[in-house]
C-alpha cells in the first residue's frame, strides 16, 4: 500500500490540532519551528509505514537499550517477564533490552539508575514519576545525546523525546463510562477513586478523565478521592479502609494505581450488603487472581509486549536518525474474567 497519511493519523501521531497540522502541510506562516518538525517527522514516519518500506525498528548494528521502571512490584515483575518472552524477537533485530526495576524508592535513586544505564545504553525508556528532579535528569541526559522515551506515564514533553503507552485520560473516561452505565438508575450512588500519587502523570490523567466522565453520566454523584501514597499493598489497604469507613454505602471504586491486593482485602473485611464495583489497571499475576476470584470486575490494561516493541521501534529510529512520532498511543484493553489474555 502506498498512500499519504490521513489527517486522523497525523492528529493521533502528533497530538496537535487539525488546524495546526493543516498550516504545516500547506506551508502557512505562524507555526513554531519545533511544531513544524514534529509534523514533518510524523508525516515521514507514516509514509514509510504505508509504503511497506524500511521498518522503524530495523537495526543494522547491535543496539543496547535500557528500561528503568519505577512502579509497583507486581508491575515491574510483569515487565521483566515480558521482556524475557520477546527476547527472540529482540535478538532478531540485533537489540538487547536491559530492564532495571525499582519500587518504593526515592526519586534520587531513580536518577542514579538512569545515569548508570546511560553509561552503556544507546537509548533509555523510563516509567517514572513526573517530578522536577526526574525531569531535570532526563533533560540533562538528552542534552548529552541520549534518547529518552517515557513509558506508561508521561514526563514533561520538553524533557523526553517521545511517549509510548495508552491515552491515560481516555482510560479514566472509559472507567467513568462503565460505572455510569452500571449505576445510571441508582440516584444515591457514591463512587471513589484511589490514587497512588499524583506525581505520576498517568494517575493524574486517569483521575481527570474519570471525573469528567462521571460528571457527564452521573451528574448528581460526587467522587471521593483517597491518596494511598504509593503503589504498594499496605498503603492501598490503609487508604481503602479509610474510604469504606467514611462511606459504607460506596457503590464503586476506581483504582488508578497498584496495590490491588490491599484494596481487595479491605473490601473483604468490610462485608457490605452490596460489594462495590471495582475497576483497576494492568493485568499481572496479582490482578489476574483477583479478577478470577471476582474481587475485581474490570481491568484497564495495555499489552506490555507491544509497549516494549514499540519502544524499541522508537529508540531504534532515533539511533538510526529515522523519523518517529512523538506519541504512540496503544489500544486500551478492557478485560473481564471472561476475556483474560494468557500471561
Amino acid at each position: 500500500m502506498n498512500r499519504k497519511p490521513t489527517m486522523k493519523e497525523l492528529v493521533a501521531a502528533t497530538q496537535l490540532s487539525r488546524a495546526t497540522i493543516d498550516r504545516v502541510l500547506n506551508h502557512r506562516p505562524g507555526v513554531n519551528p519545533k511544531t513544524v518538525e514534529v509534523v514533518q517527522r510524523a508525516y515521514s514516519s507514516l509514509l514509510v509505514q504505508a509504503a511497506g518500506g524500511v521498518q522503524l525498528a530495523s537495526v543494522t548494528q547491535q543496539a543496547s537499550f535500557s528500561v528503568v521502571v519505577q512502579a509497583s512490584e507486581e508491575y515491574n515483575e510483569s515487565v521483566i517477564a515480558t521482556a524475557q518472552k520477546i527476547k527472540n524477537q529482540l535478538d532478531a533485530r540485533n537489540v538487547s533490552l536491559d530492564i532495571t526495576s525499582c519500587s518504593d524508592v526515592q526519586d534520587d535513586d531513580v536518577v542514579r539508575l538512569l545515569y548508570q544505564q546511560a553509561e552503556h545504553a544507546d537509548g533509555i525508556a523510563v516509567v517514572a514519576k513526573n517530578t522536577p528532579i526526574i525531569n531535570a535528569a532526563v533533560q540533562k541526559l538528552r542534552q548529552q545525546g541520549k534518547h529518552i522515551v517515557a513509558l506508561v506515564s508521561d514526563l514533561d514533553p520538553d524533557a523526553r523525546d517521545a511517549y509510548v503507552g495508552i491515552n491515560n485520560r481516555a482510560a479514566g473516561q472509559a472507567a467513568g463510562f462503565i460505572l455510569g452505565r452500571h449505576l445510571q438508575h441508582d440516584t444515591h450512588a457514591s463512587v471513589a477513586v484511589i490514587v497512588g500519587t499524583l506525581s505520576y502523570s498517568c494517575h493524574d490523567d486517569r483521575e481527570i478523565g474519570f471525573r469528567a466522565q462521571i460528571r457527564k453520566t452521573l451528574p448528581s454523584v460526587s467522587v471521593a478521592e483517597v491518596i494511598s501514597g504509593n503503589d504498594n499493598t499496605q498503603q492501598t489497604y490503609d487508604a481503602a479502609v479509610q474510604l469504606l469507613r467514611n462511606d459504607p454505602t460506596l457503590r464503586a471504586v476506581y483504582n488508578v494505581a497498584g496495590g490491588n491486593a490491599g484494596l481487595a482485602a479491605a473490601l473483604d473485611e468490610c462485608r457490605s450488603a452490596i460489594r462495590p464495583i471495582v475497576i483497576t489497571h494492568e493485568i499481572n499475576k496479582v490482578t489476574e487472581k483477583l479478577i478470577l476470584a471476582e474481587k475485581i470486575d474490570y481491568i484497564l490494561s495495555q499489552d506490555i509486549a507491544k509497549l516494549l516493541l514499540e519502544t524499541v521501534d522508537k529508540l531504534a529510529a532515533m539511533k538510526n536518525n529515522q523519523a518517529f512520532a512523538s506519541h504512540t498511543f496503544l489500544p486500551i484493553e478492557i478485560l473481564t474474567r471472561f476475556t483474560l489474555p494468557a500471561l
